[in-house]
């Protein structure tokens, strides 16, 4: 029943409710049948008086003639109940002798003689003709009984027993009916009641923001099961989308947090670094050139937080897209390696690339400008936990439409934690592997986001030799 759908079990209901209303009556009505034929001193059947017309035809009918003279009339009506049946005694001539009846049913004689031995209903009633014969066996006049197949008429005398079997047997119908479809009502309500209460529960727990809870298998009626179905997901979905909502607002909270608190302290030194030299900087110039390169690298270093900040939010945003151009890749790398050895040389440690999966006049369709800033995000992180005469290695190759490039550097590689957790936001790293703070956590995560958006991917590794290994895949776009 669970699998049919409202009409469908409404049909069934209603073909039940027949089925078993008219069982029902046809069990009432058999059983007072029954009590009727088998309890006639209690309740007389309809046919109780015509079960005695041959009895009191027979006699009359074997008086003869005499049965004409009124002096027959006692003893006939001895025999006859007067309350189911009626007479009338007829001469040759359809002339009315005696009798109960007051009307004639017979004008002539000739109607006398084509009425003789046969029997009509009037009026609901039935009548009888029987011949009458003289002692020479001719005719001598009719006898003519009127009786009724009634049930009411054969128990005159107890209307009231009557009047009730005659309601009862009458009303089983309608009440077995009514009895019945308020027996199959509520058990259809009961089977569709608790899918609907769920459904209701469920909806007051979404109005509440409460989403951890289900509505599989709810059952009641294939429409109930569809909507049941639809609501769960809606539900899913609703709970994916707040849960990402949340999720995206937590990030937010906490990228916003971590963004104020890596800005707090460069804002800091270059701030007590400016009020030193307000205030004793004609006293020491000799510390000015150490002040103002303080000043210099911790206004980079905001500058370079802010910088993350706003890539992570251009990139998040739904409207992002990415600017392909023919990008000749050898050229290309010869030139970042140009700008990252200064970089390099500043801190002791040699870089050496590696293009030869490069052809020399090899091209891609890709976003220059985002391409750049996975390098420089790559580079940055390198050069952060590599040590002085330590190195830094790089490796491009394209293949099949798609660019991958690796770093490698000799620094103490990464620990389990940092593989589990390198790419999420705000992640800068187990301490042990560096001292150094001048960062939000932002710039692999730049680069996973940046390396999906090309259709590609990033992963980090360490080098059995020792030290970290990043590999980054980037596929190439269409042409614009």
């Amino acid at each position: 029943m669970n699998k049919l759908t409202f009409r469908s079990q409404f049909g069934v209901a209603f073909l039940l409710v027949l089925l078993l209303s008219f069982a029902c009556s046809v069990a009432v009505w058999g059983v007072s049948t029954y009590y009727i034929f088998t309890n006639e001193k209690t309740v007389r059947p309809a046919n109780y008086f015509e079960k005695q017309i041959p009895e009191i035809a027979g006699y009359a009918l074997g008086l003869k003639e005499a049965l004409l003279t009124p002096a027959a009339r006692t003893a006939l009506e001895e025999r006859i109940p007067a309350a189911g049946i009626q007479y009338q005694v007829l001469d040759a001539q359809g002339e009315f002798r005696y009798g109960t009846m007051d009307k004639s049913y017979i004008s002539s004689k000739e109607e006398l003689l084509s009425k003789l031995n046969t029997n009509e209903r009037i009026n609901g009633k039935i009548v009888l003709f029987y011949p009458l014969s003289d002692a020479q066996g001719g005719l001598a006049g009719v006898f003519v009984l009127r009786y009724d197949l009634s049930l009411v008429t054969s128990n005159a005398d107890q209307p009231l027993a009557t009047f009730l079997l005659i309601v009862t047997n009458l009303a089983a119908p309608f009440v077995f009916i009514m009895l019945f479809t308020f027996l199959l009502a509520r058990r259809l309500g009961s089977r569709l009641k608790p899918p609907v209460s769920r459904l209701t529960d469920g909806a007051r727990r979404i109005q509440q923001g409460n989403l951890d809870f289900t509505l599989a298998d709810v059952g009641g009626s294939k429409e109930l099961a569809e909507l049941a179905s639809a609501f769960e997901e809606m539900r899913r979905a609703l709970r994916d989308s707040l849960t990402a909502q949340w999720k995206m607002e937590q990030q937010r909270c906490d990228m916003v947090a971590a963004i104020t608190h890596d800005l707090r302290t460069p804002l800091t030194i270059i701030r007590g670094h400016v009020d030193n030299l307000l205030e004793g900087a004609a006293q020491r110039p000799d510390r000015l050139p150490r002040y103002l390169r303080t000043i210099q690298g911790n206004t980079e270093r905001a500058a370079r937080l802010l910088d993350e900040l706003t890539t992570v939010s251009d990139i998040e945003r739904p409207d992002f897209t990415l600017s392909p151009v023919a990008l000749a890749l050898l050229p290309f790398f010869e030139r970042k390696r140009g700008d990252y050895k200064l970089l390099c040389e500043s801190k002791r440690v040699a870089l050496l690339l590696n293009t030869d999966g490069l052809k020399p006049d090899q091209t891609l369709w890709i976003d220059c400008l985002r391409l750049e800033q996975i390098m420089d995000n790559l580079m940055a992180n390198s050069l952060r936990f590599t040590p002085e005469g330590g190195e830094i290695r790089w490796r491009v190759g394209c293949r099949d439409g798609r660019l991958q490039f690796e770093v490698l550097d000799s620094g103490r590689g990464f620990s389990a934690g940092d593989l589990a957790h390198l790419f999420e936001q705000f992640y800068q790293g187990d301490p042990s592997r560096s001292e150094e703070k001048g960062h939000a956590g932002l710039g692999l995560y730049i680069v996973k986001k940046l390396a999906e958006k090309h259709g590609g991917h990033a992963a980090a590794f360490n080098r059995p030799e020792g030290g970290a290994r990043i590999c980054v895949t980037l596929k190439e776009m269409a042409s614009a």
